[in-house]
């Protein structure tokens, strides 16, 4: 390496620091500003430059500028966070409070020093714009609880000393109107009411305020690239695009793109990239900068093994979430005796005339009411209801765009599952698979091992029977404390999910068991908020929009 390409670097880490420590400098900074500038006003003016006041300033400005100089001091120390933050907006904001509090200190008390002081604050703020570039809505951050406790806390003790030096003063009713150049109790009785009118003004607002706007999901005209991006994908998973309920970034040429959910802060990415591989990579890199400048937390949801060592590149941390049960058609064999239950299963719906059929998804529109009728009886069988985000759901423009394997009993459909195909025939797998609760036991394993002959003979590689969550997951003593968590949950959590029935019932057509992961910035901390913002996005019902991010 160069002496030119080393100083290049040098000055790249130089810079990524100041870009790092120059907002949390200016937090501080702004903080304390804003404390300095709350004494200086409730406290009372100088004697010594009380003739000066009287003479140059009005007392109709010195009231005004004491009232409006309170509402910027509070201003500034809840500012200090989004400072912190890096928001761009914050800059601005924080610039002319420091010019507006230069201002009100000469026009309340002749404070030059004060006016000085915050007049280089600003100076020194111009030309580190750089280092503010998160674009967020100032009002929608997050509470952060230490934060909160920090401002609540100094504002309380501010108002307590102004108590304690205005102590030796006698009340009365009449201070609340006793408007004068040296009446300075009266004006911090009225300072304190004008912070606590603040304070709650600005909770009122982040309580009652605007609600946060989310990414746009893709429109139509984003269904005929998603189809083509998506019919030439390795990974079935690319079909979830096409149901329009998460957000989609596209490189420029539109050959690759990222489906990802957004939930709070949260922004999670349902699978992995889509596209060819530099150009996939390449997006996880803008997306996660993006993500950096909304202050928002970017994970990846089920990911395969191949996929780790980007997110190891992007600071993510991997937490196994299960297995997925993939079955080599190839070798998938009936005979013997561990094939016995299957042969009895095929002999028994043989006997109830019972036909398998793929349906292309250019001739599915006749079936579409009876498979309606299919899917409502189970989700009411269940008392389920639709989901979204990891799954898919059955709305008739989504189940038109896939081909679908279907049961018939005596002609009528009794089962089905919409299907997910891959062009280069690697992998062949199921998103709906729903049944007739008056079919026949059995019938969806009849179903699967009808899907297991039509991947061979259609010559794919394998097949998936979808993931078992939770498996795999082995609590060691030294294990991290997700596997130990996860462990229970699978063990003890049958009241809630059949955890082991469902891996049980996979693991009789003996299929290669694949991990997946949940990719989250940070270790269980992080872990927790990234699952239940898969939780709620799953539970969502899907939004449109007529733009597309």
């Amino acid at each position: 390496m160069t002496a030119l390409q080393h100083r290049a670097n040098l000055n790249h880490i130089l810079f990524d620091f100041a870009t790092r420590m120059i907002p949390a400098a200016f937090a501080t900074v702004m903080f304390a500003a804003g404390t300095l500038l709350l004494l200086s006003i409730l406290t009372p003016i100088d004697p010594a430059v009380m003739p000066m006041v009287q003479k140059w300033l009005p007392l109709g400005l010195v009231e005004f500028s004491h009232i409006i100089g309170l509402v910027i001091g509070v201003m500034m120390i809840f500012l200090a966070r989004a400072l912190w933050e890096r928001i761009e907006s914050a800059w601005y904001l924080a610039l002319m409070l420091f010019c507006a509090g230069a201002v009100l200190s000469l026009t309340r008390e002749l404070a030059l020093i004060n006016a000085v002081l915050l007049t280089i604050c600003a100076l020194l703020l111009i030309p580190c714009k750089g280092a503010f570039n998160r674009r967020s809505n100032l009002l929608s951050l997050s509470i952060n609880p230490l934060w909160a406790f920090t401002s609540l806390f100094t504002l309380a003790l501010i108002i307590w000393g102004g108590f304690y030096v205005y102590q030796h003063v006698p009340y009365a009713h009449s201070m609340w109107i006793d408007f004068s150049y040296r009446a300075n109790t009266s004006r911090f009785l009225r300072g304190v009411v004008v912070i606590i009118v603040t304070i709650a003004l600005i909770t009122l607002y982040r309580l009652f305020g605007i609600a946060r706007q989310t990414p746009p999901m893709p429109d139509a005209e984003d269904m005929e690239p998603l189809k083509a991006v998506v019919s030439g994908a390795s990974n079935p998973q690319a079909w979830l695009a096409l149901l329009r309920d998460k957000q989609i970034l596209w490189n420029d040429a539109r050959t690759a793109f990222i489906m990802y959910g957004v939930s709070g802060k949260q922004w999670v990415v349902m699978g992995e990239p889509v596209g060819p591989r530099t150009e996939a990579t390449a997006l996880c890199w803008e997306l996660k900068e993006m993500a950096a400048m909304a202050n928002a937390r970017l994970s990846f949801y089920q990911v395969s093994p191949a996929l780790l060592p980007l997110v190891l590149d992007l600071g993510l941390w991997p937490y196994k979430i299960g297995e997925e049960a993939m079955v080599d058609v190839r070798c998938f064999d009936l005979a013997g005796k561990k094939g016995y239950g299957f042969r009895q299963t095929l002999k028994r719906f043989e006997g109830l005339n019972a036909t398998f059929e793929v349906i292309a998804s250019e001739e599915l529109e006749p079936h579409m009411p009876r498979l309606k009728q299919v899917s409502d009886a189970w989700l009411q069988t269940k008392s389920a209801r639709e989901k979204s985000y990891s799954l898919g759901s059955f709305k008739a423009d989504y189940m038109r765009l896939t081909p679908v394997a279907v049961v018939r009993l005596e002609g009528e459909i009794m089962a089905f599952a919409n299907l997910w195909p891959t062009q280069d025939k690697t992998l062949l797998t199921l998103d709906l698979m729903r049944y007739d609760p008056a079919s026949p036991p059995s019938i969806m394993e009849y179903l699967f091992l009808q899907l297991i002959a039509y991947c061979r003979e259609q010559g794919y590689g394998h097949f998936s029977l979808g993931m078992a969550p939770l498996a795999g997951l082995e609590a060691k003593p030294l294990s991290r404390a997700w596997y130990k968590i996860a462990s229970v949950i699978y063990q003890f959590g049958g009241d809630f999910y059949n955890f082991e029935g469902l891996r049980a019932y996979k693991e009789k057509f003996k299929p290669d068991w694949e991990p997946r992961y949940f990719a989250v910035p940070g270790q269980e901390a992080a872990l927790m908020p990234a699952l239940l913002a898969v939780v709620a996005l799953g539970s969502r019902k899907p939004q449109r929009s007529s733009h597309v991010r």
